[in-house]
């Protein structure tokens, strides 16, 4: 459990909650002469609550692999998707108006440039005025919420597949779920992977390299922790 939370090549926090619920029914079902009672509460006291946290609760649900399928609480899957639903609707919401401040401004430039066409644009203003209307009705909220219903209607990933493919793959049928993806699938689970950086930073710099700058050592250490991709 620990070397799979610790990768960086794959995502991490997003697998937290559904091995947690691996190791709750391993225990249940583990006949020893140890307390597994008390195992168990153990566990749950420190670790189920990680399904109430936001952060891991949106990983959770925005990986494709597992979605509201990995929660062992409905309640909790329930709130993962409601938190989700709440920033996508602040993100369209935004989009939206970003997006109508460019039309105002591409319609006010349109008016100016056909200045001489007065007569003929002043007989379709009513209808433009009345479109404009009909294509910012749609909520913001009804949006995210029928994007949220496509995606959760979409057959779960294969568990042994990268969660990234995917929304590479989608990234145009949900632009803004894939935007939203980017921020909380980085999210490392445990800090195993600075650990590995500054032990990095350790053997580069040595008595022998006690002279390289802070730029150069920044350089050296992002090139050897990315050598891979290169």
């Amino acid at each position: 459990m620990t070397a799979e939370l610790s990768g960086e090549k794959y995502p991490t926090l997003s697998v937290v909650i559904p091995l947690i619920r691996g190791l709750q029914h391993i225990l249940r079902n583990l006949k020893t002469e140890t307390d597994v009672n008390m195992l168990m509460d153990t566990v749950s006291r420190r670790l189920g609550i990680l399904e109430k946290n936001k952060i891991v609760a949106k990983a959770t649900f925005l990986d494709p692999r597992f979605k509201k399928t990995a929660f062992g609480l409905l309640e909790n899957a329930s709130n993962a998707q409601k938190w989700v639903s709440e920033e996508l609707t602040m993100m369209i919401s935004t989009n939206t108006e970003m997006e109508n401040k460019i039309n105002t401004t591409e319609s006010t430039t349109a008016l100016t440039l056909n200045s001489t066409n007065n007569t003929t644009e002043s007989l379709w203003e009513h209808f433009d005025n009345k479109a404009a209307q009909v294509k910012t009705t749609s909520s913001p909220n009804i949006t995210s919420t029928l994007i949220i219903r496509q995606y959760l209607e979409m057959t779960l990933l294969d568990r042994k597949k990268t969660p990234l493919e995917f929304w590479k793959q989608y990234k145009n049928t949900f632009p803004d779920l894939y935007n939203m993806q980017l921020k909380y699938l980085c999210i490392p689970a445990t800090s195993v992977p600075s650990e590995r950086v500054f032990s990095k930073t350790g053997l580069i710099t040595n008595d022998r390299r006690n002279r390289l700058s802070p730029k150069n050592l920044d350089f050296i250490i992002f090139l050897n922790s990315n050598l891979n991709l290169f």
